[in-house]
Formats: C-alpha cells, sequence, structure tokens
C-alpha cells in the first residue's frame, strides 16, 4: 500500500507540475500565447514585475497582439498586496492605450477586456477611485455575462482590492466582496485546480470566524508543484495553518516558500523578493517560535537575520528557554535590552535587569509587546503584582492591534497565564490561557499551563484532555516544556 501511495502521489504531482492559467488570445504563435499564459499565471502569483516581463515578451513576438498591451497593463496595476501608485499608474496607462488602438482583430472577449481596462485608466492618477470603480462594474458585468473562468477571477480580485477582507456576522462585511466570494465559489465548483480561485480562497477566509471552507484551497496549493516566480502560492497555505493552529504544516509550507524564494535571490534587488521576503520569513519564524524545536527555530532566525539585518538569536533562545544564551548574545540583537532584561530575570539578575529597564524606558515612551512584557516580568520579580498585570493587559491589547495576520513571538497572554499560575490563581490563568488558544489555536505552552490550570481546579478530564493535545503537539520537541514557558 505505501508504494502505491507514493505512486498515486507521483502521478498527482506530475500532473500539477505544470501548473499555470491559460487565456487564448488572438495569437497562432505557441511562443505568443505561452509567453501570454505565463504572465498571466504570474499576475495570479501577485508577482506583477515579473508577469509585465512575461507580457512584454508576448507583445515584442508579436507586436499586434492587443492582449499583451492588456495584459502589461494588468501586471502594472494592483493586486491584494501591491497598492496602484503613481508609477504603476502610468505604465499601466501607457500599455492600455496601445492595447485599445489596435483591439480591431482582437475576438468579443478580448475587447471587452480591453475596454473595462481603459475604464480603469481614463482620467489622471488623481481619478482612480472613481475610474477603478467604473472597471469593477465592468468586469463583474462581464463575469456575469461570459461565464469565463478568467474573467471571474479578475472580476473577484479586484473587488477584493476595493471591498477588503473583514467579516461582520458570519460574512464579508462588504457587498463586493461577497459577491467575489461567490464567484470563486464558481470557479472552485467547476476547476478545483485553478491556482487563482484557490489563492483568493484562502484570502477571502483570512478573518472569518470559520476558516474551515479554506482547508481543500490549501491543501490543493500545497499539492501543487510552482515554479521560483510564484513562491508566494506555496507560501499562501501557510496563513491557513497557522491561523488555524497546525504549526507543523505551517512551517512545511513556508519551508517550501523559503526554497523557492531562495532560487529568486540571486538577483537581490528583485521587487517580488523585496515584496515578500521579510514576510514570508516572519510568518515561518512565527510557526517555529510556537512549537518546541529550537533547532528549527534557530534555522528560521538566521533566516529572520539574514532578512531583517538584525539578529533574533536572543529572542529565539529566550523562547525556548535559552536564557545563557539571551543574555550573553552580540549586539545589533532584535529588542536587545528587552530580550536580555528578560534573560537577567530568569538567571536571577534582577538589579541588572532593573537597569536595563531605565534604558528600555527612556528609549521609547510607548514601548511594544516585548518591553512591556519585559516590563510585567520585572514588575512581577519586585513583587508589584498589580503593575505586572498592568503591562500584562498592555501587551495584550498591543498584539491583538498591530500585528494584523501574524502571530506574536511571545504571545502576551501565555504570559499573562503563567503570571495567574505562579500567583496561585488557577481561574484566572485557565481565563488567560483559554483566550490564548482562541487567538492562537493548538498553541502548546497555553495548552500546557491551561493543564495545570484546571487540574487545580479540579477538572480532572478537562485537565487531561488539554495536556492530551500538548503532548500530540510537543512530541518532537528537543526541549522540555517547563524550561520554555514564559
Amino acid at each position: 500500500m505505501k508504494n502505491v501511495g507514493v505512486t498515486l502521489l507521483a502521478v498527482v504531482l506530475a500532473a500539477v507540475a505544470a501548473a499555470s492559467a491559460h487565456l487564448p488570445v488572438s495569437t497562432t504563435n505557441a511562443q505568443v500565447q505561452a509567453a501570454f499564459d505565463r504572465g498571466l499565471f504570474l499576475y495570479y502569483a501577485y508577482n506583477g514585475d515579473d508577469a509585465a516581463r512575461d507580457f512584454t515578451q508576448a507583445a515584442t513576438l508579436e507586436s499586434h497582439l492587443a492582449m499583451a498591451y492588456w495584459g502589461i497593463a494588468l501586471a502594472k496595476g494592483p493586486d491584494l498586496n501591491t497598492p496602484i501608485t503613481q508609477e504603476r499608474f502610468t505604465a499601466a496607462a501607457d500599455g492600455i492605450r496601445i492595447a485599445t488602438a489596435m483591439d480591431g482583430k482582437a475576438t468579443p472577449l478580448e475587447r471587452r477586456l480591453i475596454a473595462a481596462m481603459a475604464l480603469r485608466y481614463k482620467g489622471g492618477f488623481g481619478d482612480w477611485a472613481a475610474d477603478d470603480q467604473a472597471y469593477r462594474n465592468a468586469m463583474l458585468a462581464l463575469a456575469q455575462s461570459s461565464r469565463d473562468e478568467n474573467v471571474a477571477l479578475l472580476a473577484a480580485e479586484a473587488l477584493l482590492e476595493h471591498g477588503g477582507l473583514e467579516w461582520s456576522d458570519g460574512s464579508l462585511a462588504d457587498d463586493g466582496s461577497r459577491t467575489a466570494l461567490q464567484l470563486v465559489d464558481g470557479v472552485l465548483h467547476d476547476d478545483p485546480s485553478s491556482v487563482m480561485a484557490n489563492h483568493l480562497c484562502i484570502h477571502l477566509y483570512d478573518l472569518a470566524p470559520n476558516r474551515t471552507p479554506a482547508l481543500a484551497c490549501a491543501q490543493r496549493l500545497d499539492a501543487t508543484a510552482f515554479p521560483p516566480g510564484a513562491e508566494h502560492l506555496a507560501h499562501m497555505p501557510a496563513h491557513y495553518w497557522i491561523e488555524t493552529g497546525d504549526y507543523a504544516a505551517a512551517l512545511r509550507s513556508s519551508d517550501r516558500a523559503f526554497g523557492l524564494m531562495a532560487q529568486l535571490q540571486g538577483d537581490a534587488d528583485s521587487p517580488h523578493t523585496q515584496h515578500y521576503e521579510k514576510h514570508d520569513v516572519a510568518v515561518g519564524y512565527s510557526a517555529a517560535m510556537m512549537l518546541g524545536n529550537y533547532a528549527d527555530a534557530q534555522r528560521w532566525s538566521e533566516r529572520m537575520t539574514a532578512a531583517f539585518g538584525q539578529s533574533f538569536v536572543a529572542l529565539t533562545a529566550l523562547r525556548f528557554g535559552r536564557y545563557d544564551i539571551a543574555y550573553a548574545a552580540a549586539e545589533n540583537q532584535f529588542a536587545g535590552s528587552s530580550v536580555r532584561g528578560l534573560a537577567a530575570l530568569h538567571l536571577g539578575h534582577n538589579d541588572e535587569a532593573a537597569t536595563l529597564a531605565k534604558s528600555v524606558a527612556a528609549s521609547d515612551s510607548t514601548p511594544g509587546y516585548l518591553p512591556q512584557l519585559f516590563f510585567a516580568r520585572l514588575a512581577e520579580s519586585q513583587g508589584k503584582y498589580d503593575d505586572a498585570q498592568r503591562w500584562l493587559e498592555r501587551a495584550r491589547t498591543n498584539q491583538q492591534t498591530d500585528l494584523g495576520e501574524l502571530i506574536p513571538w511571545l504571545p502576551a497572554a501565555e504570559a499573562q497565564g503563567m503570571f495567574a499560575l505562579r500567583r496561585g490563581d488557577n481561574a484566572g490563568a485557565a481565563a488567560a490561557l483559554n483566550a490564548t488558544l482562541q487567538a492562537y489555536p493548538n498553541d502548546p505552552r497555553a495548552l500546557y499551563g491551561l493543564s495545570q490550570a484546571l487540574s487545580g481546579q479540579g477538572q480532572t478530564a478537562d485537565a487531561s484532555a488539554a495536556r492530551a493535545r500538548f503532548e500530540e503537539i510537543w512530541k518532537s520537541a528537543d526541549t522540555p516544556v517547563a524550561d520554555a514557558l514564559p
């Protein structure tokens, strides 16, 4: 059976190795069609600069192909991750003007696509809001009348760029975004392998109270082979996994995406690398910091250091209870004084920690969550428990409002729960750790602490269930959990 499974997997991967997009255009030249399709595929991977390169190649090979210039306008325009700028607007407007001037030989669908794009760039950059609305309306009408997969996806993309991804009362908050979801669902029903539909599916459920509908989309993208220029499509499942608490799966997706990104980094000035490297590495690092394997976290720490130009050695060591390493780490550490201060407190160097706190407070009157966690632990060491609680609350608020789709490297509610446990407040600990698990499902440190809090309240069955969940997640850890608690 094992060999059969491997064979089936190989067949699946072979079938998707050429994952791409296809929109037939008015050419008989296979090279031109292939260049156009590569451009569309890379746009679907939110790699607009490389997409523009391929659309330009199609235009170079066949200078009278109006759709090649439409493609340039598409690629130079916005996507969910890339806002319109004056520079991009000018390049897109130039492309669509050329397309409009030569659309006489285009098919009816091509002419309607070109006419819709021309609406987007009808006026100047200052007219963008109104002209983009006209483009969205035209694309939605075309999607509803043509029933073309690519038109539906491009209409959905435009609607989401305007309407956003916020949810309210169990549905997307914006009418246009709800329509985008309907369009994406329709494409997935007819073509489950569509990379853009699966890409948008994950985005659509990013902020949803129930992300389960995006599970199949994440699995499909994980099972699809991508070229380096489409690394963003390999990265996208990591968002689903990290948001739903499968941190090991998030690491796997992130590792694959990082490998693809590394193939692009031969060109240090690659716009795509500059756009995505820090974000993609931060997601992988976040997943590694949630788990219990210090070796994995160190590997991602090195990637963070390369991406951000600042060392994450001390923060990583702190998370995994290597306090001597965190304390002794060299200069240029991320949040260095706060991390060193926390390590000093764990090592019993309380006077030094108090001195470090003065420099941290002087450097920023409204510190971020890492200094706040440091101040909380320092206040606790001084017996100022009300102050410690206030600092922990401020850190939680910071994390809830400032981090967006990323998860914190040191969740404040974890620290709050462990603080309550140390104070013998099992009910308070359970409340804080349940809040942690609500925000960051399957956080193993929170599960471990929750099992202790529930046991302290005599809730033996629930404590055992929490402990079992923890042990399943922690089974491949290289660090005892008692050494890795905040």
